[in-house]
Formats: C-alpha cells, sequence, structure tokens
C-alpha cells in the first residue's frame, strides 16, 4: 500500500508537469531530457541508498525517500522553469530508487521461485493503482496553479504510514554479505540483465512520456488524465493473471507475446484520433500488455539468483532498468520532434520490437527446459 501511495502522487505528479509544460511553452524535447533526468537520478540513488540501507532499516529508508520526494513535488509548482525541473526530477528518481529498493528486496526475500511472477505481478498492480488513482485526482484540479502539486507533494510525503502497520520484516537492515555487479548478474542470467535494460526503455517511453504526448496531441488535462489513467488501468487488471500465467509457462515467452501484442496496439493508435473512445480503450490494453514485462524480467531474473544475493541482485537490477528507462523518454522526444506526437508511437514500437527480438534469440540459444536442469540460463 505504501508503494502504492507514493506512486499516487508521482503519477499525479507526472501528468500534472506533462500538461502544466504545455501551458509554459516548454518543448517535447526539454521534457523528455526531463523525465530522463528522473532515471539519472535513480541510477546514481540505487548504490548510495543500498548503502544507507546497511545503517537505516527497512521503514525508516523508505519515510526518508517519501518525504524527500513529497518536497520535491511541491517544488514543481513553485518554479515552473526547466532547469528548476531538471534538478528536481534528478532528487526524485534518485529518492525513489529508495523506495523501490525496500519494497522489491522485501518481497523477493519473502517470495520463491512458483510464486515470485504473481507476487510481483501483484506489487506492480498495486503501483499501477495508485498511479491510476493519481490520475483522477488531476481531474477535479487546476494544472495552472500550485495547489495539484501541493497535494502531490503531501499524498508521497505520507506513503511511509502503512509501512508502519506491517509487522513482519520491516526492521530488517541490509547485511552486506557479498557484491553482485550488472555484469556480475548479466553473466548468470543473460536473458534478465540485458531484457530489463530493454524493459526499462519501453516502461520509461510509456510511464515518463504518455502526458507529454496526450498534452501535445491538443487533449484538455482531464482527457491527459484519462488516456493515461487508462494505460495504468490496464496494468493493474491483467497484470495479476499475466504473473500468474507467467508462474505456469515460460516467462521469457510470456514477454515475447506481450511485446508482439503491444507493438500491433502502437501502430493501430497511430492511426487512431486521439481523444476518442477506441484510443482510450487501446491505451487501456497497451498498459495492459506492455506494463507487466517489468514484473516478468524482475521475476525471471531472482528465479536464478541465490537467496543470499536478494538486497544486491535488487540494486543490480534497478540500476539496469532505470540506465534503460534513461533513454525512454530521449527515444520518444526525438521521435516526436521528427514525426509529431504520432512519433511517442513510434518510439514504443522500436522500444517493444527490440525486446521481443531479444527474447526470441535467448529462447534460441538458451531453451528453458534445456537449461534449467543445471542452472544456467
Amino acid at each position: 500500500m505504501s508503494i502504492g501511495t507514493a506512486l499516487m502522487g508521482s503519477g499525479l505528479l507526472s501528468s500534472l508537469m506533462g500538461v502544466r509544460s504545455k501551458q509554459a511553452g516548454i518543448s517535447a524535447g526539454v521534457m523528455g531530457l526531463a523525465m530522463a533526468m528522473y532515471y539519472v537520478g535513480f541510477v546514481a540513488g540505487i548504490p548510495v541508498m543500498t548503502r544507507v540501507h546497511e545503517h537505516m532499516t527497512r521503514r525508516n529508508l523508505f519515510m526518508l525517500s517519501t518525504v524527500v520526494m513529497g518536497l520535491c513535488s511541491a517544488g514543481y509548482g513553485l518554479i515552473v522553469e526547466p532547469t528548476a525541473w531538471l534538478g528536481l526530477r534528478f532528487v526524485t528518481g534518485f529518492c525513489i530508487a529508495g523506495c523501490y529498493l525496500v519494497v522489491e528486496s522485501w518481497l523477493n526475500d519473502l517470495a520463491h521461485n512458483e510464486i515470485r511472477g504473481t507476487v510481483m505481478g501483484t506489487y506492480v498492480a498495486v503501483a499501477a493503482a495508485g498511479m491510476a488513482l493519481g490520475q483522477l485526482i488531476l481531474s477535479f484540479v487546476n494544472p495552472s496553479t500550485w495547489v495539484p502539486f501541493a497535494i502531490a507533494g503531501v499524498i508521497t510525503g505520507l506513503a511511509w504510514v502503512p509501512l508502519y502497520a506491517v509487522p513482519t520484516g520491516g526492521d530488517e537492515h541490509h547485511r552486506r554479505t557479498g557484491t553482485l555487479t550488472m555484469f556480475e548478474v548479466a553473466r548468470i542470467v543473460p536473458s534478465g540483465i540485458i531484457g530489463f535494460l530493454l524493459v526499462g526503455l519501453t516502461q520509461g517511453c510509456l510511464l515518463m512520456m504518455a502526458s507529454v504526448y496526450a498534452a501535445r496531441a491538443g487533449l484538455s488535462a482531464s482527457q491527459v488524465a484519462l488516456f493515461v489513467g487508462s494505460i495504468t488501468a490496464g496494468a493493474v487488471l491483467l497484470q495479476i493473471p499475466i504473473g500468474v500465467l507467467a508462474d505456469r509457462v515460460s516467462r521469457r515467452l510470456v514477454m515475447v507475446v506481450l511485446c508482439v501484442v503491444a507493438s500491433v496496439l502502437c501502430i493501430v493508435l497511430m492511426n487512431t484520433v486521439p481523444g476518442s473512445v477506441p484510443a482510450y480503450l487501446l491505451a487501456f490494453a497497451l498498459g495492459g500488455f506492455s506494463a507487466p514485462l517489468y514484473a516478468l524480467g524482475n521475476a525471471y531474473t531472482h528465479d536464478w539468483l541465490p537467496p543470499g544475493q536478494i538486497v544486491p541482485a535488487s540494486s543490480a537490477l534497478l540500476s539496469t532498468y532505470s540506465i534503460g528507462a534513461v533513454f525512454g523518454p530521449l527515444l520518444a522526444a526525438v521521435a516526436m520532434t521528427a514525426f509529431g506526437t504520432v512519433g511517442f508511437f513510434w518510439a514504443l514500437l522500436v522500444a517493444h520490437s527490440l525486446l521481443a527480438v531479444f527474447m526470441t534469440y535467448r529462447l534460441i540459444v538458451a531453451p528453458d527446459r534445456a537449461y534449467a536442469a543445471v542452472g544456467i540460463d
């Protein structure tokens, strides 16, 4: 619930930035850079937060991260200026790294391989539900004022409260039993770590630039909220059933199918009128088939890693994801600058196609059944 609440504030903030930047005349290219800075902060924050976790409990690290994020959220509305937003996005990404590190290492520590896809799917569904609720708030506020930014700040800043009601594991510190770099994870699970880099590309593009696309496609603030909310609603409803399916069949095969369907949806959306009912329904489907890629890539990688390396493995995965996600908004910004608003879907098409091709290649050179017995991906 805490991560869902934090992302409720984050979801509201992301859409607010898309609308407010359009009103302020900030270009799509600059917004792509601003959104990318979120993940630059994320990359920088992971190793620092991992060290901080050695001295702070899970609860306290989460609280520190959300309080600073809440203060930053209010700051966006006070200073509507590109340079300030770049710095605030960096700090926000730096702090959200602590939130994800706490929650994902906690969940993977408790889950075992047979249910890991379901557990991670539920986690991502809760996070997406929080983001969807954030879009609903946008429909009832005036994005040209500071008030909605303050609301986003309060929601995010208080997201730590539910975590203090969890009875088990909250007082744990990270105890360093060894290190596990992303290169070491890549050697053990190439499908997971390289695939997660491409997952970051898809999600960085989809989650960070959807509101920027919608605002520049001529949609009103409430329509922007509905479009982004449709994407996150699809993620909420399809996340768990897809996670359950991936616990029973090849996770990598499921990822390939999801990418192919998402790519087809992007092609259809290029030829659909923005703001129409079909566009919202297609956005719902796109979110439903794209968002589960994060949970499946995470679960697949942890399937192959030793239990004693949960925190360093989670740190390596989050760093990998965020590196890929840095380029998602940049790819979308370049495509939108070159092809107009439809470039958003071209960027998503390229990102999902790359992931589909890579996972298909890995399935051919390292089939699941042939390699599972010897513990090599």
